[in-house]
């Protein structure tokens, strides 16, 4: 009787584990991580609780906690910046932040940490790091970039982020959306240098070109933009993407291409000049008709332009097609990548007739980002319009019966605000991202998710395996 009833436990725990792993997979997409809220691991500690909070804690007790020991009384961490001085200046004081007077939650120095603000928006895996951006668009973001060791957290759910490459470094970083490795071994970004608090804006630094040697995790290059690059005070918070472009395999002739989706223009940056332009082009713009929006639960209109760039394999002479679209638009378009890292190009009076149509994706197909896999040539997005991963072969025509949709979700795939292709699988960060700017979110269930999928397990079966008939 005592065997059979343990038996019996056995066989339904089983049957939980199974339905819980059931429960972590979407299509063929399988959860990594996720999280109600963030936390983070600063120096071998754990950071779980805001610094300032409504728990009716005196500030003496306040300064007792854990947070505060790691941060304020760390003398490796770089000064604070005064997040309140005029723009692209920096403080004239170098002492450390070290005080018998506690820190005021009005300031960024008293805000280290503020556990619901922390909204993760992009994922990258390298190697066996995973890359993790949170843009400051509120107080208390810690590190804008940090990292999960995939190899130590491989059976952990929530795991606990570290700033990359490490505390005093990461914090010289103002706000970083997404992270592209290239095949030279190196971590590109776009730091906007702006704290993006809603009503009070504060531009730290300015917005620059952020690379890191990943071999020795040491910042080789900070290229802030040049005047014409930004044209307008706003122009920054529209910086939320880089792709990278490496010509022949020669890591010293690199270009990066970074979408201004806020002012509608392309930022070109040539590594071995030293030196950027920008594009214009109406293809940029968001499509007014596709600006309605409906996402967990919340009805409302943006009007973000070109969000991201993906790359074919190149030619022989090393040119590309980028492909390209605005947040706000159901349409993909192209441009080859020599008229981008020509200068003069736009000078041309064929311009604007080098750039093409390629075609519509369907309905409710606004896509954050998009990456393309060469060996299959399937370019995959990431439809904020219907909370989907989805696929296009690149040698079908681009129509809605030509893209298959691989994983939905309206709860675990709400906003999926990243998406990498790296080697042969495809790597999508979901953040529930309109729930958290139009309402609350609910800390008690999970808001935050990382899922990993295989190219061939998520295509075979559809359209996009290059087996199944398509439509013309």
């Amino acid at each position: 009787m005592h065997r059979a009833i343990l038996l019996a436990c056995a066989a339904l725990a089983a049957h939980g584990a199974l339905a819980q792993q059931v429960e972590r997979r979407i299509g063929n997409f399988r959860e990594v991580f996720a999280w109600k809220q963030m936390t983070f691991n600063i120096n071998g500690q754990t950071l779980l609780r805001d610094r300032f909070d409504s728990d009716g804690l005196e500030e003496d007790s306040r300064l007792k906690r854990q947070a505060d020991e790691v941060f304020f009384n760390n003398h490796e961490v770089e000064p604070e910046r005064n997040w309140n001085q005029r723009p692209n200046t920096r403080p004239t004081s170098t002492s450390t932040t070290t005080t018998s007077r506690p820190p005021s939650p009005n300031d960024e120095a008293g805000r280290f940490f503020i556990q619901y603000n922390n909204v993760p928006m992009g994922v990258e895996k390298v190697g066996n790091r995973l890359f993790i951006a949170l843009p400051r668009r509120r107080h208390g973001i810690p590190t804008t970039l940090n990292y999960i060791n995939l190899e130590q957290e491989a059976n952990t759910r929530s795991p606990a982020l570290t700033p990359y490459p490490d505390l005093r470094q990461g914090r010289r970083l103002t706000s970083v959306y997404r992270t592209r490795a290239d095949q030279c071994g190196r971590l590109w970004m776009v730091d906007t240098g702006l704290m993006e608090i809603p009503n009070n804006p504060q531009q730290a630094q300015p917005p620059a070109i952020v690379v890191f040697d990943l071999a020795t995790d040491t910042q080789i290059l900070r290229y802030p933009f040049k005047s014409s690059d930004v044209p307008a005070a706003n122009t920054p918070t529209g910086l939320a993407s880089i792709t990278v472009d490496v010509i022949n395999g020669d890591c010293s002739n690199t270009y990066a291409y970074a979408p201004d989706l806020t002012t509608f223009g392309l930022i070109v940056f040539s590594l071995r000049e030293r030196d950027s332009w920008r594009l214009q082009h109406n293809y940029f713009s968001f499509n007014p008709t596709a600006g309605n929006l409906n996402i967990a639960g919340h009805r409302f209109q943006w009007s973000d332009g070109i969000f991201s760039i993906t790359l074919n394999d190149p030619d022989p002479s090393g040119c590309r097609t980028a492909y390209f679209h605005p947040l706000i638009s159901t349409e993909e378009f192209s441009v080859n990548t020599c008229v981008l890292r020509n200068r003069t190009a736009s000078s041309a009076s064929d311009y604007y007739q080098r750039y093409s149509l390629v075609g519509n994706r369907g309905e409710d197909s606004q896509c954050t980002m998009h990456g393309y896999h060469s060996a299959s040539n399937v370019i995959f997005f990431a439809d904020i319009g219907r909370n989907a991963v989805s696929c296009w072969k690149t040698s079908n025509i681009l129509n809605p019966g030509n893209v298959a949709v691989l994983a939905q979700d309206s709860t675990r795939m709400s906003y999926p605000s990243d998406l990498h292709v790296t080697d042969d699988e495809v790597w999508v960060m979901a953040n529930t991202l309109p729930r958290f700017g139009y309402s609350r979110l609910d800390t008690n269930q999970y808001n935050f998710y990382v899922y990993r999928g295989n190219v061939n397990d998520l295509i075979t079966g559809t359209v996009c395996d290059g087996r199944t008939s398509y439509a013309g």
